[in-house]
């Protein structure tokens, strides 16, 4: 269908046109048009139009569907409107339109994402009294949600009720769990959790591995973190930058910078290419420990490999010249982030509050700050 063609590619005018133009010439539009338009709508937040064609609809005696409730309820749930999206799902019931499992996970979703755990918990319940049976994807989301919130017993909870219900985790819950598990310090649970995965016969994903990486580096283990990436090289694994980066973090986090310049020159010889976030964490190592020198060298060998510096990288370079008292070179490159479309971040800003206080009104300071003020102003 050409309306539906038109709402997928976000060219909502040429389809409502369109619509239009099948009115005048007399051919009715059924659900699956209005459908269509509603999905496109609900996605471009034009909330007006989308009570427009609603009424419509009524008016032309075309019933609203489950496909047309599950749509608005989750939009409304994107833009985190939970309680409007509930009060659609009160609507749905008393229009006799029965929602399915699709409908009490948008919900349930949709209160995971504004972290409020018990209306969540209560959706996931009330199930029952539709005779709707939760899914994997039911677990799955308060899994998350629990972890996000660090109630990690809750979701070992319904991870082990999951067997005894006659569900199979699959890997997205075994890497919520995994995340939450290494969120809450219990570094020896999430690893046997990795292993335990690939005992019941999954395979660990991209996500798997960050979380694991990750994981294992905020807590403390770089070391352990680049060892079992070493054996996953071994094993054939397909090895992404993304996971060195992940590494080059944990041991900038240690102050072991001779570790993280290592693993950024071994890289080409793994036949992996560096990108932004590689030589910015490196620059930020080089910052945190003095080396300004090698950070601004390794600033241009970036730029001649053709990759941009972004804000985190200019964030850092300006932040490492302010704490060694590098006030005229800090400027030069807080000039150039903001030429460049880039700006400050809450933590540099602060930075230079402090330097300010402390330094009796260091005028280098003082100016930046100033322009900075002026460009807001302008």
């Amino acid at each position: 269908m050409v309306v539906d063609c038109f709402c997928k590619y976000r060219m909502m005018d040429s389809a409502l046109k369109l619509f239009d133009e099948m009115s005048e010439r007399g051919v009715a539009p059924d659900v699956f048009t209005y459908n269509a338009l509603i999905h496109g709508l609900c996605s471009s937040s034009r909330w007006a139009e989308v009570k427009k064609l609603l009424k419509e609809m009524t008016e032309q005696k075309i019933y609203a569907d489950e496909v047309t409730f599950n749509t608005i309820i989750d939009a409304l749930c994107k833009e985190g409107l939970v309680n409007e999206a509930k009060d659609v799902f009160h609507i749905m019931m008393q229009r006799n339109v029965a929602p399915s499992v699709v409908t009490f996970n948008t919900l349930m979703d949709g209160y995971c994402l504004r972290g409020r755990m018990g209306k969540a918990r209560s959706i996931f319940d009330s199930m029952a009294g539709e005779n709707i049976i939760p899914n994997v994807q039911s677990y799955c989301i308060l899994i998350n949600g629990y972890c996000m919130k660090m109630m990690i017993d809750d979701a070992l909870h319904l991870f082990d009720e999951m067997p005894i219900r006659g569900l199979k985790p699959d890997v997205v819950t075994y890497n919520s769990l995994l995340h939450g598990l290494f969120r809450c310090r219990r570094c020896s649970s999430a690893v046997k959790l990795f292993d335990e995965l690939q005992v019941v016969g999954l395979k660990p994903d991209f996500y798997t591995y960050c979380h694991l990486l990750d994981g294992l580096c905020a807590n403390g283990h770089a070391e352990r973190a680049l060892s079992l990436l070493n054996a996953l090289e071994h094993k054939g694994e397909d090895i992404q930058i993304t996971y060195y980066n992940i590494i080059m973090e944990g041991f900038c986090k240690a102050k072991e910078i001779q570790k993280v310049r290592a693993i950024f020159n071994d890289l080409p010889c793994k036949g992996l290419k560096r990108n932004v976030v590689t030589y910015t964490t490196l620059i930020k190592g080089y910052c945190q420990n003095g080396l300004l020198e090698e950070a601004k060298d390794l600033l241009a060998k970036m730029e001649r490999d053709s990759l941009l510096p972004n804000g985190v990288t200019y964030n850092c370079i300006v932040q490492g010249n302010l704490k060694s008292g590098e006030y005229e070179d800090a400027a030069q490159f807080l000039e150039e982030m903001v030429s460049k479309g880039f700006s400050p971040d809450s933590s540099t800003f602060a930075l230079m509050l402090d330097l300010l206080g402390e330094t009796e009104q260091e005028p280098t300071i003082l100016k930046m700050i100033r322009k900075l003020g002026s460009r807001c102003n302008s």
